[in-house]
């Protein structure tokens, strides 16, 4: 199933949720949209599912406007962060429950339910468990079963909202593990809404960064980490150092350092520079660099965390390899291997 969304606005009262979004969601594509709170990403995939309409644009599922449809008619499915089990049902009957409410001439019989219950009971790695009721599961097993009710009625798209949100780091960690295995297994269009980044970046095919309603840059992960298209997309994806600098013959400057050749296409004028910490090289018998002062060395993991000040800013650097003798208090020259800049 392809999905395709073309120039979506949807305003609540003067506030512009989603403006102008366009985007198409490959065939059995997992999809992340990403992007910091009221950035737009859980109203486009309330949008998407049907549960809000636009103000305008249009929705299509393999090239059919759905725009008008409501939720029921759109064949998708919804994993919600907070579950929705209804606590007076059964496992069992929380995961059938999309299929016992069908019109008559759709529902399936009695018994194909139950068959169907007890498949997606195996597959969510939960056999034998259907006549618990959900007070009596974990939070990661309730989560298993939220999904296996969307997947009950055999979604065309599954549409997932902070599906982890409410699990602590290590259950999240399996489960999102888990929930790809699914999501390949079954071959589903996927599309979940995160503010993770790890969990962005770690699951989907292609990630779709948001920000004030609009979408920055849809790419592969590594992309978006290593190829930001947008100071945007740059400052938030991962952790950089941002810098005021100027741009001038395709040179990034900023300070007294000029790095010739590392913006080739920007124009002239005010910009940006990003730098990651393990970007920096850290010298103290150089010059030719952005010159600053040692204020803390930690060991964390197999990278030391440097902490340096310059021109009265925290910049972070993070080393395999501390220099010989380095000590807070020492003056360094920090010189970057790689920057990301963009005009102002």
């Amino acid at each position: 199933m392809t999905v395709s969304v073309d120039s979506l606005v949807k305003r609540f009262g003067a506030f512009a949720a989603l403006n102008e979004v366009s985007l198409d969601v490959r065939p059995g594509e997992f999809l992340a949209l990403l992007g910091p709170s009221g950035s737009g990403k859980t109203t486009l995939l309330r949008v998407i599912g049907g549960l809000d309409f636009p103000d305008s644009g249009s929705i299509a599922f393999d090239g059919v406007d759905v725009g008008n449809r409501p939720a029921r008619e759109r064949k998708v499915g919804f994993v919600f962060q907070h579950y929705a089990l209804f606590r007076h049902m059964s496992v069992a009957d929380n995961i059938g429950f999309g299929l016992t409410v069908k019109p008559r001439r759709e529902r399936p019989a009695a018994k194909d339910i139950a068959a169907r219950v007890e498949e997606l009971l195996t597959l969510i790695q939960l056999p034998g468990m259907g006549k618990r009721f959900p007070a009596q599961l974990s939070g990661g097993q309730r989560q298993r079963v939220a999904l296996a009710r969307a997947l009950a009625v055999e979604p065309s798209v599954l549409l997932l909202d902070e599906p982890f949100g409410a699990l602590d780091a290590k259950v999240r960690n399996d489960l999102r593990r888990w929930l790809r295995g699914v999501h390949e297994t079954m071959g589903l269009t996927s599309i979940f809404v995160t503010h993770d980044q790890d969990e962005a970046l770690d699951l989907a095919d292609r990630v779709a960064v948001m920000n004030a309603g609009r979408i920055e840059q849809v790419d592969t992960p590594d992309a978006v980490y290593n190829r930001p298209t947008t100071a945007f997309v740059a400052d938030f994806i991962g952790n950089a150092n941002r810098f005021d600098c100027s741009l001038d013959g395709g040179a990034v400057v900023i300070g007294e350092l000029r790095l010739a050749n590392t913006a080739p296409t920007a124009p002239d004028g005010r910009g940006v520079a990003f730098v990651r910490p393990h970007e920096f090289e850290i010298a103290t018998a150089r010059t030719d660099g952005i010159a600053a002062t040692v204020r803390r060395i930690a060991r964390t993991g197999a990278l030391a965390a440097i902490e340096c000040v310059a021109a009265g800013k925290t910049v972070e650097v993070a080393l395999d390899v501390v220099p010989v003798g380095l000590a807070p208090g020492d003056a360094v020259s920090l010189v970057p291997t790689t920057v990301r800049a963009y005009p102002e």
